[in-house]
């Protein structure tokens, strides 16, 4: 008896090393490919933020180093001459009116949709999810006819509005997981109380799901800021272009100032960045959190 339970102890000495090796080997790997993939995403940036502060010869000749002489004038170049000042103040306008539209709108549409039964109700429910899996570029057409139409073209206000209904199925979705997360005493016990039903929405629901309405709302104004098909077809006037639009200043077909252009990106990537930044965990949390609630 005491021979085999030296022998099993010798074994699971044996044993002891390999198993700390493979762990080693696993995690190598795994810190490996996360490394890579922080690499990967964090390299673009990086490059950008360089190239702002070279000439157009330098960035054309070596792309890839690090600028031999700091130029800010391409800042100043991108601010002053190009009025890329104005569309930033116009993209901050078209982004905010957008962010708060698809708020309220998607907020009232998921209350309803999670606590209310009615005829409808999942075919509703199926066109939401249908407009997320059919991509919006294929509606370009429709849409510029419709917004020429409604006269909505050329319109700060007319582009939010479309941004709004093209952020209004994943909002909705992401919302209504959080909604049917909230138990439905809650509104019951305030009804009871005598609380009405916009009242039962503004105070109880709101503050149970303001993770998820930040979500939204950073989804909202990542896209908003970034998009430019859109409104590149629907704004012709100059004094109206947004940001993505007045970055194309800088190539044309006779004139190009790489380094000017790299100053406007940075420019550009900067608001989103930081925002993505400062509410990251709320974001990864939030859709975590509204994958599993039932």
């Amino acid at each position: 008896m005491n021979s085999e339970i030296f022998k099993n102890k010798v074994i699971k000495l044996e044993q002891r090393p390999k198993r700390s090796f493979s762990k080693f080997i696993i995690g190598l790997l795994r810190w490996s490919i996360l490394l890579f993939f922080a690499v990967m995403t964090a390299f673009p940036l990086i490059w950008t933020l360089f190239s702002s502060v070279k000439s157009s010869q330098e960035i054309l000749t070596s792309a890839l180093s690090l600028p031999k002489k700091l130029h800010w004038e391409n800042y100043v170049y991108a601010l002053k001459v190009t009025g890329i000042v104005q569309s930033y103040l116009n993209s901050i306008i078209v982004t905010t009116i957008s962010i708060l539209l698809n708020a309220y709108v998607s907020l009232l549409a998921a209350y309803v949709i999670a606590r209310f039964r009615f005829r409808g109700s999942a075919f509703l429910m199926t066109l939401f999810s249908i407009g997320i899996l059919i991509p919006i570029n294929s509606a370009l057409l429709p849409i510029k006819i419709i917004m020429d139409n409604l006269r909505l073209s050329n319109s700060l206000i007319g582009l939010a509005i479309l941004y709004t209904a093209i952020g209004i199925p994943i909002s909705v979705l992401i919302l209504r997981s959080f909604i049917l997360g909230i138990p439905v005493q809650v509104d019951e016990a305030a009804r009871i109380d005598g609380a009405s039903l916009w009242r039962t929405v503004w105070k109880i629901i709101i503050p149970m799901a303001r993770p998820g309405i930040v979500t939204i709302m950073i989804l909202q104004a990542i896209y908003c800021w970034n998009e430019f098909l859109y409104a590149i077809i629907l704004i012709a006037l100059p004094v109206k272009r947004t940001l993505q639009i007045a970055i194309r200043f800088f190539l044309g077909q006779f004139f190009f100032d790489y380094g000017a252009l790299f100053a406007a990106m940075t420019l550009a990537i900067i608001p989103t960045v930081v925002l993505f930044i400062i509410f990251q965990n709320s974001v990864v949390s939030s859709l975590s959190m509204g994958a599993v609630k039932q």
